[in-house]
């Protein structure tokens, strides 16, 4: 079907509402998704987890939103399955890439060293560490969008045997996770096989078993996952470390 644009209506769930002043699209290319969110009264927005295959779309939304003005394109981790366009896309529109301090690229910006808060009119922007699926993952919650990178997918977590997967960190990311979430906040995956869906954390709670299970259990089913090798792996990494 090739890269798509939806609009929240067409991928929210359950009981997930986008509140008036917010606006949202996701670019959805097989089952990796590339949000763009912003305030609609004060025109501040969001660029996340961009992907180089979806230059041609996301083009045409920076058309579309000429009057958002971009705070920040965000790579809520080093991925390792597709090629990350947010050095071009920050480059492009004059802002920072922002990534956690443990990722390994020389082209972040603005690294998030602990767990902190920028202030922005709209809503401030709260950051805070969730290694796991590797050691650079990134908690990131703005107004009514919780981001989860792929350390939480819908009904699931991400997967731990990539290089520097840790599911003892995993489990604890999880437990940050369930300390910031609001029950109503707007869940954000990076991954979804289903064309992307969008939830509540309260709807992830009640549905996710991986997010109640006890760090015992959580650890051993983690550990045990070996799956095949993401197709683009070794080209995504070359790209993304750089």
């Amino acid at each position: 079907m090739g890269t798509q644009i939806k609009k929240f209506s067409e991928i929210a769930k359950g009981d997930a509402v986008l509140p008036s002043s917010w606006d949202f699209r996701a670019v959805v290319n097989d089952d990796n998704l590339t949000y763009f969110v912003w305030n609609t009264q004060t025109q501040e927005g969001l660029i996340v987890d961009p992907a180089r295959d979806d230059l041609e779309a996301i083009e045409k939304l920076l058309a579309e939103l000429k009057s958002v003005r971009w705070f920040a394109v965000i790579d809520t981790h080093t991925h390792a399955d597709h090629i990350s366009s947010a050095f071009e896309l920050s480059s492009k529109l004059g802002v920072p890439l922002l990534m956690s301090s443990k990722s390994p690229s020389t082209r972040v910006q603005l690294r998030v060293s602990q767990e902190m808060s920028l202030p922005l009119k709209a809503a401030p922007i709260h950051f805070a560490h969730t290694p796991g699926h590797t050691p650079d993952g990134l908690l990131v919650s703005w107004g009514p969008f919780l981001f989860t990178g792929d350390t939480i997918l819908y009904g699931d977590t991400g997967r731990d045997d990539l290089p520097g997967g840790d599911p003892s960190a995993h489990y604890e990311s999880l437990q940050v996770f369930k300390k910031v979430a609001k029950a109503d906040a707007l869940v954000l995956f990076g991954h979804d096989s289903e064309g992307g869906r969008v939830t509540t954390w309260k709807t992830q709670l009640q549905m996710n078993a991986s997010l109640t299970q006890d760090r015992e259990t959580f650890v051993r089913e983690a550990s045990a996952f070996v799956g095949a090798a993401p197709k683009k792996l070794k080209e995504s990494l070359y790209e993304n470390l750089k």
